[in-house]
């Protein structure tokens, strides 16, 4: 059954940084289980996401159960589309989230119910979702104990910060709307680069190669590698990527 949540109590704003210091590292999923775990007794998580046209990819999963590999595995190969939340994504609309709550009765294939549900002794899972350009992002929290809205309301901010962080590591990417944002952003704050040293390093920032490079520029691979050398060489950089920190907003 589907249900709206409103008006979430806002997450510990140290308890988000610390979840944010540690993405990228093998700690965030154990650590973001030991927050839901703290907020609303979670017992186990798996987040997703699923471009258009291709099948779902797992992108975090961590639990207190056994057998966790296993049931994210049957879900990816077999379950996927027997889960109500899917079914309900296919309304949602680009640019808007979704949340749903789904009961152990909600769930109609035996084995599905069986295995993902009944045997690890889950009464819920409480699936919030993101559409964005061309994919949708899910992420899931298996509760053994049953939730209350005000549980409800505090998880979903939790969740609001994950799913934006998972945007921002594993939406794709429009690659040349990349490009044309770091060009500008060098400008802004590399001011003292060149044209043609602002396109190659913001192509050199994409991971394009040089040869690449000079196919798009109309350039020698040559002529690529020695303007991104001066670029570094204005600022004593080594890489591309250490352009990178000045561009974050």
């Amino acid at each position: 059954m589907a249900m709206t949540i409103a008006l979430a109590p806002p997450l510990d704003a140290e308890i988000g940084a610390q979840l944010v210091e540690a993405v990228g590292t093998d700690d965030f999923g154990r650590l973001l289980l030991s927050i839901a775990g703290d907020i609303a007794h979670v017992d186990e998580l798996f987040g997703y996401i699923v471009v258009d046209g291709k099948e779902p990819r797992s992108i975090i999963s961590n639990s207190l159960l056994a057998g966790a590999d296993e049931r994210v595995k049957s879900y990816m190969h077999h379950f996927y589309r027997h889960d109500p939340a899917v079914q309900h994504m296919g309304k949602i609309k680009k640019g808007h989230s979704f949340v749903q709550r789904i009961g152990l009765k909600d769930i109609i294939p035996y084995d599905y119910r069986e295995h993902c549900f009944a045997k690890p002794g889950f009464s819920e899972k409480l699936s919030f979702g993101w559409r964005g350009a061309g994919y949708l992002l899910v992420l899931s929290f298996y509760r053994i104990e049953s939730s209350d809205q005000e549980v409800l309301g505090k998880l979903a901010s939790l969740a609001n910060l994950t799913l934006a962080i998972m945007v921002k590591r594993h939406a794709p990417i429009d690659k040349q709307s990349f490009v044309d944002t770091m060009e500008r952003r060098l400008q802004r704050s590399f001011a003292a680069l060149t044209q043609r040293e602002r396109q190659v390093c913001a192509r050199s920032i994409a991971g394009h190669s040089a040869k690449k490079i000079g196919l798009e520029l109309g350039l020698s691979a040559g002529s690529v590698l020695t303007y991104r050398q001066r670029a570094y060489q204005r600022f004593d950089f080594n890489r591309a990527s250490d352009f990178l920190p000045a561009l974050i907003d």
